[in-house]
Formats: structure tokens, sequence, C-alpha cells
């Protein structure tokens, strides 16, 4: 099954709790074993279940793709130790890169695949250019529909992406163009615009908030590559 309706302790903004790459998924600590499993299904990458700087909103820090993940610079030494160490024993290889930056909510202001990277017109172009370097893709600073948390009205894979329905067609095209896959606007959980905290998502599959409906999952499934 690509595509699942979770909640996490009955909150269906899942993106706020987690987040995917294509190698491994950065989940919040104390989910029941069947939404773990649920994950793992979907997801089809290892879970590390972690705190960052005591937090469980780890969706809301962590940023990244395949080649690096990027956290706060004040992520405790014990929780970057223990994400380390679990990249090490599922024998994955990935840079888990503490940012130094006044912004600590990264997986709100970065929006990532393995072509491309969107950020928040709120770093600094020294700043982006060094999330270009440790991510490895291009990376552009701007908004989405006027927001400059990209990363919380956008959900991009390496097979597809969805973003605020207020996007105008020339963001559209500039997304597409940057992360080389086709972009979509919609939303989730009963009308939701910031639909990259509604979800978990990557190229295997997504989780959405438990109130999402059928019509927007018909949407984010055609978004992110799962029809056809």
């Amino acid at each position: 099954m690509h595509i699942e309706r979770l909640d996490f302790e009955n909150s269906p903004y899942i993106g706020v709790y987690g987040f995917a790459t294509d190698r491994v998924a950065i989940i919040r600590e104390g989910l029941g074993e069947k939404k773990l499993e649920t994950l793992r299904e979907v997801l089809k990458v290892p879970l590390i279940e972690t705190s960052v700087m005591k937090s469980r909103i780890v969706g809301i820090f962590v940023a990244g793709n395949s080649n690096a993940l990027i956290v706060p610079w004040y992520i405790w030494d014990a929780e970057l130790d223990f994400i380390n160490d679990q990249l090490r024993e599922y024998g994955i290889d990935m840079e888990v890169v503490p940012f130094q930056s006044r912004l600590t909510a990264f997986g709100n202001l970065i929006l990532a695949n393995d072509k491309g990277a969107l950020v928040s017109k709120d770093f600094t172009m020294e700043e982006a250019r060094k999330i270009e370097d440790i991510l490895g893709v291009p990376v552009e600073r701007g908004v989405i529909a006027d927001y400059t948390a990209v990363g919380s009205v956008g959900v991009v894979t390496n097979k597809g992406g969805l973003v605020h329905p207020e996007a105008t067609d020339e963001e559209l095209e500039w997304l597409s163009d940057l992360f080389k896959v086709d972009i979509y606007v919609g939303t989730a959980n009963m009308g939701v615009p910031f639909v990259g905290s509604c979800m978990i998502a990557n190229s295997h599959g997504v989780v959405v908030g438990h109130l999402t409906t059928g019509p927007e999952i018909v949407k984010i499934e055609e978004a992110l590559g799962f029809l056809g």
C-alpha cells in the first residue's frame, strides 16, 4: 500500500512529527507499534524514533534529502549521537549536520528532494549556499503562495510534489524545473493548505492525516506519482 491515513495521538498534522527521505525516516518518540508498522510498510525505509531539542515535533526541525539531514545547531549531543548510531546500525551512510543559524524550524523552511531544494527567503544567501553544499543539490531562496514557510506549504519527493492551492502557475513551473518533477496544488485534512504539515512522504509512499478526504487522497496520489 502506498498511501494510508494515520493520526499521531489524535493529531492529523503528522508532518509536524516526522520527516522521510528515500533512505530513512525521522519519527517522534512514543508512537505505538501498530502505527510504526504502518509507517514502515508505507515508507519502506528504516525509522529512527527520536526527539530533537527534547521536543517531539521533529518534523518541524529536520529537513534534508538522500544525501544529508539538516538539524538545529541546538540539538542535544545525545540526540545527535543516537541518530548517527542508528544510521550506522542500518548501514546508511548519511551525514547529519547541525546547522548554525538564527532559524531552527528547518522542516518548515526547507523543501528538498534529490534534485533540488527551495529554502525560505528568511535564510541569508550565505546560508543558502551552505545548505546547497550540505544537500548536494541546487538551492534557491523564495516563497510559495507568499508563504516563507515553504516546507509547511509543500511536500516534494523524487516522484512528484504538492503545494499550497494558492501557488501560481508561474510558481508551479519554477518549482517543477527546480525539483525535476511535476508539481500540483492541493490540500489535506479536509481543506488544510499547509500540506507539508499534514503528511510524511517519500518516493515509496505517503502517510496522510486521518482527516484527509477521498478526493484529497486521489489528488495526493496523482501529485506524488502513485497513479498510473
